[in-house]
Formats: structure tokens, C-alpha cells, sequence
């Protein structure tokens, strides 16, 4: 075999062990790009499923209308937004600022990621859609407060996540897949007949 043919062959298999190895770099950095959006899905879950995220919401959707018709709590928020000393405000309103904050920063936070792709917006979207429609329903009329007190873009990215997901919900109005069959279920308790009795639940 001639000495042109054995250099031929040696970058061949160069060509080839450079190409593969390129090959299993690619396939592990997908493995670890899939553990790492498992991971901050999972992360992502303990948090809105905490009970402090949980206590806060139940809050703001129970209190937040009722607190924004008091001027004296939007005195003590537009205060705090302007980064202002506050003034004395009640336990009442200040469990509710606690609340709130709590509740937007987080899906904030959450909007972050997702906006820069750090987690998969389909993902987050899909699992928690819900909760970032609802949240921004209830916190709409304090961002807006909030935004024109500070004239800062407060909570931009939990508003892109609330919109993603009204997105998302527009075109998959249910999140089961499409085209697969339906389990059968039968309530044994009917709502219908429950409401002929004029029982209410």
C-alpha cells in the first residue's frame, strides 16, 4: 500500500473519529439540557405548589379587589412603589402587600426563565397556564397601579407568561392531546340530579 493511500485512510478515520465524537457531545448535551429543564420543572412545581405561595394566592384572590377600593392601601402601595416611606398601614394591608409581592415576583421569575429559554415555554405554559391567567387577573389592577405610581415596566415578564398562556389556551383549549381516545368516566353522584333536587352544593 502506497504512503499517498496510508495518509488518505489516516484522515478518513480522522474525519470520522472527530465526526463521531462530535456526534456523542451533541447527544449528551441534549441529555443534560433534557435533566436540567427536569430538574427546573420540578423546582418550578415545589415552588407554586408551596404553602406559602398557596396561602398567598388564596389572599390575593380573596382580598385584593376588596383592599384596592381602600385609598388608604393604595396610599401605602403607590408609596412603596415609589420607593417612598410608606404610611402606617394595618396588618391587614400589609399581609396583603406581602401576598402580592410574593405572587408576582414569583411568576416573574418564572416569566424570566422562560423568556430566555432557560425553560421550555410549551412546558410551563401547558403544566401552569392557569395559574399565571388567574394571578394576573387578580393582579391586574395593582400592576397597573403599581406601573403608573413607579412609570416602570413592573412585572413584564410575568405579564409575557400570562399572555403566553392565554396564547396557549386559545389554540389547545383542552391540554389533552388530540386524536387519542378518552377513558370513560361515570359520576355516580350527579350534579344534574343533585340541581332537579334544588340541593345546593
Amino acid at each position: 500500500m502506497s504512503l499517498e493511500m496510508l495518509n488518505t485512510i489516516a484522515s478518513l478515520l480522522t474525519v470520522t473519529i472527530v465526526a463521531t465524537t462530535a456526534l456523542a457531545a451533541l447527544v449528551q448535551m441534549r441529555h443534560l439540557r433534557a435533566g436540567n429543564q427536569i430538574n427546573a420543572v420540578l423546582t418550578i412545581g415545589e415552588k407554586l405548589g408551596s404553602r406559602q405561595f398557596s396561602d398567598a394566592l388564596t389572599l390575593v384572590n380573596s382580598r385584593m379587589e376588596e383592599l384596592l377600593a381602600d385609598p388608604a392601601f393604595r396610599d401605602h402601595e403607590i408609596a412603596r412603589f415609589r420607593q417612598a416611606p410608606p404610611p402606617v398601614a394595618s396588618e391587614s394591608h400589609l399581609e396583603m402587600h406581602r401576598a402580592a409581592i410574593f405572587v408576582g415576583n414569583t411568576l416573574d421569575e418564572i416569566g424570566l426563565l422562560i423568556k430566555n429559554r432557560i425553560v421550555d415555554p410549551r412546558l410551563m405554559v401547558d403544566q401552569y397556564c392557569a395559574i399565571a391567567i388567574g394571578a394576573w387577573k387578580r393582579l391586574e389592577s395593582y400592576t397597573a397601579l403599581g406601573r403608573d405610581a413607579s412609570s416602570a415596566e413592573t412585572w413584564d415578564n410575568f405579564e409575557y407568561f400570562a399572555v403566553l398562556s392565554e396564547d396557549w389556551l386559545r389554540r389547545y383549549p383542552s391540554t389533552y392531546p388530540r386524536g387519542v381516545r378518552r377513558m370513560e368516566l361515570h359520576n355516580p353522584w350527579s350534579i344534574a340530579e343533585r340541581g332537579e333536587r334544588g340541593v345546593v352544593a
